[in-house]
């Protein structure tokens, strides 16, 4: 049976659309939405110890815990997700080529890159050929993990070859690879060279 008395905020939308994941400034209306109810948003996910993050230069938003004790305990909400050092590997070189990318291109916003260009890059880091050729027959299943995640957009797709495949590095991998992440990545690649 419908019940035609439920109220519910305007901003119901924009709640859900974060709980499942990054909102960003490409679908216009969803944006402009939260940031015209930011403030109620903020303080509705405050209420169960969540903090709403907005970054409008790059245009994405997300949901962060905040931690309820000195334990670094959170209510569980948001689920943490443990990457695959393989995974991981691939994070900080797209992570890196953003950074050199923001730096030699003032004129232009995104980063495309494409599947082969994006799996040279990766090869040049091993210097043995076994360990490449064990890497880098997993490497499709690796891609599609970051695409999950939200890291890459799938932008174009040749159906003949994967090696053609065009993807849009987002923006989002600078709040989740922060820098200090990425210095703690490097240090412990340089310690089990």
């Amino acid at each position: 049976m419908e019940n035609k008395n439920i109220t519910y905020e305007p901003y119901a939308h924009i709640i859900v659309k974060l709980l499942n994941g990054i909102v960003y400034d490409e679908n216009e209306e969803l944006w402009n939405d939260l940031l015209h109810y930011q403030i109620e948003i903020t303080q509705f996910f405050e209420k169960i110890a969540i903090e709403l993050i907005v970054d409008k230069k790059d245009g994405y938003a997300y949901l962060k815990q905040i931690e309820i004790d000195e334990k670094g305990n959170t209510i569980g909400l948001i689920r943490r997700i443990s990457l695959k050092y393989e995974v991981s590997l691939i994070c900080v070189f797209l992570r890196e080529m953003l950074d050199e990318f923001e730096i030699n291109n003032v004129d232009q916003r995104n980063l495309y890159i494409t599947h082969k260009q994006l799996k040279d890059n990766i090869e040049l880091f091993f210097k043995e050929k076994g360990n490449k050729v064990k890497w880098l027959s997993k490497f499709d299943t690796h891609i599609d993990s970051i695409v999950k995640l939200g890291f890459l957009k799938e932008i174009s797709s040749d159906n003949k070859s994967k090696d053609e495949t065009r993807y849009e590095v987002k923006r989002i991998i600078k709040a989740k690879i922060t820098n200090d992440v990425l210095e703690e990545f490097k240090r412990k690649l340089e310690q089990n060279v």
